[in-house]
């Protein structure tokens, strides 16, 4: 039965295409391949396994789907492409009684063959792609003219559909409630191992698929720390730092957002900089309007933030949030990335003082007309009982 896409935004691409006059464009990239065909695949990489979206502006010219055999049947019914084909990988024959290619190459010449692909101007990722499976693919499209897209494909996936803006929402809920009871584990004599599994516990609990990342800074060994990846058996004690960075997974897409706290007390310049932080990324959060550029943005925060912390260290104050947790519009200096109506967005600051880095981060939809503050319910007071 054919399927409509919920996920990927046919409208958007094809303006993309039409603007740059792309007649087909070639995605194996992770994100992209799962934006386009809508099946969340697992294993696939940019050196490993090809995952590859055959898309034309002319429907005429139906896309195709190219995926390892091990894989075919469940892409079958995952994706809203008719056409899906495999070739030999992990296995030579599944419950599929359906021919498979001997490489991927081999079903790519088919596909391109069948659809006449001679003269075209092709998209594809461009620098994004391994060198090798560049080269073959540039041999496969001889006599064609290749752009590299790899960065209209981010514009394409900045603006989200319904569906896109209900996992992400749904991913934050659950990233809140774990907040929740990383926070409850914050206790004298605990470990930063006991955070760990109190976040992911309620993780799981709440709905999540899995989680996406989790970094926790504890105590002086990592309250530095930006991405400390691993518990280190730190012992919590009354006047501890301690940090979590982290962001469950719902169907495929991530949450991201930071809470910083101190057990039982802090000094009063802890305190007025976290205050500072949290002031300034908010105002900032509900400042956000489409119209304006990811360097607007982050001019206007990083200004506002000088008034009270000098040496601001952050060359970027925000990113956008999809199927990859850092996505367009980045907010740094230099992004002119127009921000768009139905883009979620996160806002971070973060400031080191006296051995431990300040971080908070919370996440926005901007919308036609206003913003929506998805994490509002974390609580961000810094100073938990000890």
């Amino acid at each position: 039965m054919k399927r409509t896409p919920t996920i990927f935004s046919e409208k958007r691409l094809q303006a993309m295409m039409d603007r740059k006059n792309i007649d087909l464009v070639i995605v194996r990239g992770t994100e992209n391949s799962k934006y386009l065909s809508e099946f969340f695949h697992n294993g696939g990489n940019l050196g490993y396994r090809p995952f590859t979206v055959f898309y034309f502006r002319d429907p005429a010219r139906k896309p195709a789907f190219v995926v390892p055999a091990v894989d075919l049947h469940l892409a079958i019914d995952s994706t809203w492409i008719e056409d899906v084909r495999a070739y030999a990988m992990a296995e030579f024959f599944t419950d599929l009684d359906v021919h498979f290619y001997k490489d991927f190459f081999e079903a790519a010449a088919d596909i391109l063959r069948e659809r006449n692909v001679t003269g075209m101007t092709i998209g594809t990722e461009g620098e994004n792609l391994t060198t090798g499976f560049r080269r073959k693919l540039e041999e496969l499209l001889a006599g064609n003219s290749i752009v590299d897209v790899a960065f209209d494909m981010d514009l394409v996936r900045m603006v989200k559909t319904p569906e896109e803006v209900r996992r992400l929402r749904r991913a934050a809920e659950i990233t809140v409630k774990a907040h929740e009871s990383f926070r409850a584990a914050i206790t004298p004599g605990g470990t930063d191992e006991d955070l760990t599994r109190a976040a992911l516990g309620r993780m799981i609990a709440e709905g999540a698929d899995g989680v996406h990342f989790i970094n926790v800074g504890c105590g002086p060994g990592t309250s530095y720390a930006a991405h400390s990846p691993f518990p280190t058996g730190h012992r919590m004690a009354v006047g501890d730092f301690v940090k979590v960075d982290m962001g469950a997974m719902y169907r495929g897409y991530p949450a991201d957002f930071v809470r910083s706290y101190f057990i039982g007390h802090t000094t009063e310049r802890h305190k007025e900089i976290w205050a500072r932080l949290n002031e300034v990324q908010l105002e900032l959060g509900m400042w956000l309007k489409p119209g304006v550029t990811g360097g607007e943005i982050f001019e206007r925060g990083y200004n506002r933030i000088s008034h009270y912390l000098p040496n601001f260290p952050r060359e970027f104050v925000g990113h956008g949030l999809g199927l990859n947790p850092h996505e367009q519009p980045r907010m740094n200096r230099v992004n002119r990335t127009v921000l768009e109506p139905d883009t979620v967005v996160c806002l971070e600051y973060s400031y080191y003082h006296e051995g431990v880095r300040h971080h908070t981060e919370d996440t926005f939809l901007v919308k036609a007309d206003g913003v929506e503050h998805w994490t509002a319910n974390c609580p961000r007071e810094l100073v938990v009982a000890a």
